[in-house]
């Protein structure tokens, strides 16, 4: 092998392994975005069944309070990443009546009206989570994932939580 094709070799190797480490540091960065993701719906999903509905509508600053429950469910979110915003509650009481046969005598009518009451709330909120970079990839880095929360309460449980893109 010549002198001049061992240097053309050399140029090769050196143009190449740069891309090869840069598209193997993008499949990477990919790769950590998704898992970032998924970990955000799994542990929002996860603080909405455990979030105490009573201290959200007492709490003064419930951006605050959401996050320190987000936080408190999470397995690996950072605190300094994660923001909560927008959150709006509801909560009813609603009243349903039925009307169903009484024993005899035990109304003059004969009919004796049976009432439910059943609490049900609702609450929603923003929340972002800016996506932790392994390099200083242009294009991937302060990236942020950002969802829209809706749950649904009855009795106390949550019986539905929807996460969806914002």
């Amino acid at each position: 092998m010549s002198e001049r094709e061992r240097g053309s070799e050399m140029v090769q190797f050196l143009v190449v392994v740069p891309l090869v480490l840069l598209v193997l540091a993008a499949a990477l960065q990919v790769g950590a975005v998704m898992l970032s993701i998924d970990r955000l719906t799994a542990d929002v999903t996860r603080a909405c069944r455990q979030l105490d509905a009573a201290g959200l509508s007492l709490a003064a600053d419930k951006e605050r309070f959401v996050k320190d429950e987000l936080l408190g469910a999470a397995t690996q979110l950072q605190p300094d990443l994660l923001t909560v915003r927008d959150v709006r509650l509801s909560f009813d009481s609603d009243a349903n009546s039925s009307l169903a046969l009484a024993h005899p005598g035990s109304i003059e009518d004969g009919l004796l009206v049976i009432e439910e009451r059943t609490s049900s709330g609702h609450f929603s909120f923003d929340v972002a989570y800016e996506l932790p970079s392994l390099a200083a990839i242009p294009g991937m880095e302060h990236r942020s994932i950002a969802r829209h929360v809706e749950c649904a309460r009855t009795e106390g449980r949550v019986v539905e939580v929807e996460v969806s893109p914002l």
